[in-house]
């Protein structure tokens, strides 16, 4: 009885206990693409923001985003692994709010939910990177 009640106990614990998820390394590498052009509103004006270019390299624990000629850095966690994507979660330094990142398991393509109001941007793998471009 008393095995029974400490199984019982544990299982919960057991079960919801998970390995942690890491992306192949097939999947780093230079990512490119357009983020489409917005507006943005404030309580003044309204600003229209014009498309512009998008680059996100994806290495073994660090990510690099440079939208237009700013650059930022962070690292990233996978989330959560589909039957065609993973999801990442990516920490950037000096942003507070995470950016989520989708990595498509075939056709060498990624997409990015933009912050708001940025739209969501779509890029296709251009080439390898070497360890030291992060």
């Amino acid at each position: 009885m008393r095995l029974l009640l400490v199984l019982l106990i544990m299982l919960p614990s057991l079960v919801s206990a998970q390995k942690e998820i890491e992306l192949k390394r097939r999947y780093f590498g230079n990512y490119e693409g357009k983020v489409a052009s917005y507006k943005m509103g404030s309580a003044i004006n309204v600003v229209d923001v014009d498309e512009s270019t998008i680059q996100i390299i994806l290495a073994k624990d660090q990510i690099a985003v440079t939208v237009g000629n700013r650059k930022i850095y962070g690292t990233y966690e996978v989330m959560f692994e589909a039957d065609k994507y993973y999801l990442l979660d990516a920490k950037m330094d000096g942003q507070i709010v995470n950016e989520r990142i989708l990595v498509y398991k075939r056709g060498r393509r990624i997409s990015r939910d933009g912050l708001y109001p940025q739209p969501v941007s779509n890029m296709k793998k251009v080439r390898r990177f070497t360890e030291g471009e992060v």
